[in-house]
């Protein structure tokens, strides 16, 4: 269990600490009466006693990232700025970053949370440990052709993977509300693709992360409209997150804290602030917004604080998100995991400890 890892960290350098302190007052020799040479090597421990493990570069993995990725990006890049070295790439599909992270290809994943589920059923250790974004997801679809779940049948429904946040949401809608129905899934990674792909008339139906909605509602909402609020249907589920391979995270859990420090104090200086958040989306994740749309964009996650200033995940919301994707939900995992089994909320903690809650 490394629910707690964070917190030992912190016990063994202070521990440390003491131990020499100790060690020190323990000495017969008389202290010297000359001051030590301008310049000479000090004798002091080297690591300060709040000073804990971690390195300053790592990679960070991403899917597809969106306006919803520009706060996390900059939050790395405030990083940066203090030393780290961190790469960033790319990889489309959930399940293949989740076993980049898991192989400890990548230090830190940024997806979804069912991936963090199934790479761990499959052996993997990853830990969540704060939130990304909260759920935002909708389902558009063809307004003259689909005017029911039911009528998703045979239809092109555009999915990003198998394995994503909101193939999941989007199957466990059909099963509550048309069981039976089997739309024709066609795999278009990434939100602004299916977008895209919608706005041409290539397929009938997507789900769609909210600043892509917004674009449909004020380009072509004579030809699609909004079938299901994914988000208002499963406002506890968090869907998705900042993950970490566990290895990692117990040999580096400085690198850890830091990260969850610099990804609240992002989302706590755009909190309320509109601009704020639109001038990230501009820097970070400019290929993926929508010059017309990204005003209305910025002002609706802001209304809806779609980035939380104390982290977003909970013992309460995680628990439910891992019955959510358990063998009575989704079933994409063939048990609901305890949260030590896929979780560490020490570092959010630990750092709520340090700047305080909001």
């Amino acid at each position: 269990m490394r629910r707690q890892s964070i917190h030992r960290a912190l016990a063994l350098v202070f521990g440390g600490a003491l131990l020499v302190a100790a060690c020190g007052g323990a000495a017969t020799a008389p202290p010297s009466e000359e001051p030590p040479a301008s310049g000479a090597p000090s004798t002091e421990p080297s690591v300060g006693p709040t000073e804990i493990p971690g390195t300053k570069e790592f990679t960070i993995g991403f899917t597809s990232p969106g306006l919803s990725a520009a706060p996390y990006l900059a939050a790395i890049d405030a990083l940066r700025a203090q030393g780290y070295r961190i790469d960033t790439p790319i990889i489309e599909s959930s399940e293949l970053l989740s076993q980049a992270v898991a192989s400890g290809q990548f230090a830190f994943g940024s997806g979804a949370n069912n991936a963090v589920l199934a790479a761990n059923q499959a052996g993997a250790d990853l830990k969540v440990i704060i939130s990304r974004v909260n759920n935002e997801w909708t389902l558009y679809a063809r307004t003259a052709t689909i005017k029911t779940c039911a009528d998703l049948g045979g239809k092109s429904l555009a999915i990003h993977s198998e394995g994503a946040v909101s193939t999941a949401m989007v199957r466990n809608y059909i099963k509550e509300n048309c069981s039976g129905t089997e739309p024709a899934y066609v795999v278009i990674p990434g939100s602004p693709n299916r977008l895209a792909a919608l706005l041409a008339d290539q397929i009938d139906a997507s789900p769609l992360e909210l600043s892509d909605s917004l674009t449909i509602d004020t380009q072509a909402s004579d030809r699609f409209s909004l079938l299901a609020s994914l988000a208002v249907d499963l406002p506890n589920l968090q869907t998705t997150s900042i993950y970490v391979n566990g290895d990692f995270a117990a040999e580096n859990p400085g690198s850890v804290l830091a990260l969850v420090k610099a990804v609240l104090t992002e989302y706590r200086r755009i909190a309320g602030d509109a601009a704020a958040l639109k001038a990230d989306a501009e820097t970070y994740t400019s290929d993926s917004i929508d010059p017309k749309t990204i005003d209305l964009a910025a002002a609706k996650y802001t209304e809806l604080k779609m980035f939380d200033v104390n982290g977003g995940v909970t013992a309460e919301n995680l628990d439910y998100t891992a019955r959510f994707f358990g063998p009575d939900g989704t079933g994409t995992v063939k048990k609901v995991y305890a949260l030590d089994e896929w979780t560490d909320l020490s570092f959010l903690e630990a750092a709520l400890n340090e700047l305080g809650t909001q």
